[in-house]
């Protein structure tokens, strides 16, 4: 198949959808599709798909309004130069653009695959979108109930495919990766070190982090938080830690092409989200087998196994996840356990192949026909 990758996100963005995106286009190269991923001029993301993958190849298309002619014809024309038989877009500029393109060149399947929800109780929602969508993947059952409340798209239209991901690159010990870890931050050699992954935006609940963090503090003077990423709320979550007194407690890690580093040589991950359709990281969090504690939202009940493998308290309650921080680090036995069970739960349920076999079997499915469409 010649499957097109479309992502309309912002040129500096680079989140969980554009991950998945990347893990599952090398994926289908390597099982001989061709596979093109298309995305603003200059992108984090096109950037980033080079990265992850060689033999990609890249779009670069000047993106602006949702029905840019300019945009939609050029699309159009490299539908029918390279035959392409799928697009992929994730979000709604990406299915009205790529959208009416295949629609027009004909014979173009058109996926939306859901990563947070997009749809709205709007007419050019209810009437458009279900006309230029052939199927709709969502990673999660409760992303899926998200996305079909309003009723344009319809249930049978919706496949859930789990998001899987692969071993390791590298393979550290928790020893030489936790001494590499403290060399690269400066950390001091008893550091407890709790990792938290994800774009600084309200979505993801790091300023409950920092509300909880003094509580953690009092109880842990070693505790060291590692954030890794960027975003908007960079700044004002700095002034907040600043002012908390807590500086010496956080470090900012930055944008990493790869962090499987800082996952190995930490001992624990939180992950306050206030919305999450699925949480990528939490599978690489059980790769690395850390024990997690998480929000009780969207889809991370499906993802981790409460009581085994993490701890989840209600979302925006900075003392609840304080509290669980404090209970899970104070038992180093319990803390080595949920670490091996989210190990074995990632094997077992979220490896990679078996998220490809899935995907390669419904792009199969949708390209013959044989696709239920709601």
């Amino acid at each position: 198949m010649n499957i097109l990758f479309l992502d309309t996100i912002e040129r500096e963005i680079f989140g969980g959808v554009e991950n998945w995106i990347g893990l599952v286009a090398r994926g289908l190269i390597s099982r001989g599709h061709r596979v093109t991923v298309a995305g603003r001029a200059g992108s984090e993301f096109l950037r980033r798909s080079k990265l992850t993958e060689p033999n990609i190849t890249t779009l670069e298309l000047g993106i602006s309004g949702d029905f840019n002619p300019v945009t939609i014809v050029r699309l159009k024309r490299y539908m029918a130069a390279h035959h392409i038989d799928v697009v992929m877009a994730n979000f709604n500029k990406a299915i009205r653009l790529g959208g009416l393109a295949a629609h027009w060149q004909g014979n173009v399947k058109v996926i939306w695959r859901a990563g947070i929800d997009l749809t709205r109780d709007r007419l050019v929602h209810h009437w458009l979108t279900p006309r230029l969508l052939d199927g709709v993947i969502t990673p999660s059952h409760a992303l899926k109930r998200q996305i079909t409340r309003l009723e344009y798209i319809s249930e049978s239209m919706v496949q859930v495919i789990p998001t899987g991901i692969d071993k390791a690159v590298h393979n550290f010990s928790p020893e030489d990766a936790r001494r590499e870890l403290q060399r690269k931050y400066r950390l001091p050699d008893d550091s407890l070190i709790a990792v938290t992954s994800g774009r600084f935006i309200p979505q993801k609940g790091h300023i409950y982090l920092v509300e909880a963090a003094g509580r953690i503090v009092q109880r842990f003077r070693n505790v060291r938080f590692l954030l890794l990423g960027n975003g908007s709320l960079e700044s004002s979550l700095r002034q907040r830690i600043t002012e908390a007194g807590l500086s010496e407690h956080f470090v900012f890690a930055g944008l990493l092409d790869n962090f499987e580093l800082e996952l190995a040589g930490s001992d624990i991950m939180l992950h306050p989200s206030v919305e999450e359709p699925f949480g990528i990281v939490l599978l690489e969090g059980m790769r690395a087998g850390l024990p997690i504690i998480a929000t009780r939202v969207g889809g991370i009940p499906e993802v981790v196994d409460e009581g085994t493998t993490a701890l989840l308290v209600e979302p925006r309650q900075p003392d609840a996840l304080a509290a669980a921080a404090i209970e899970l680090l104070a038992d180093r036995e319990r803390l080595e356990d949920y670490g091996r069970a989210g190990w074995v739960r990632w094997r077992r349920r979220f490896s990679y192949d078996t998220m490809l076999n899935q995907i390669e079997s419904y792009l199969t499915r949708l390209v013959n026909g044989d696709a239920i469409r709601g």
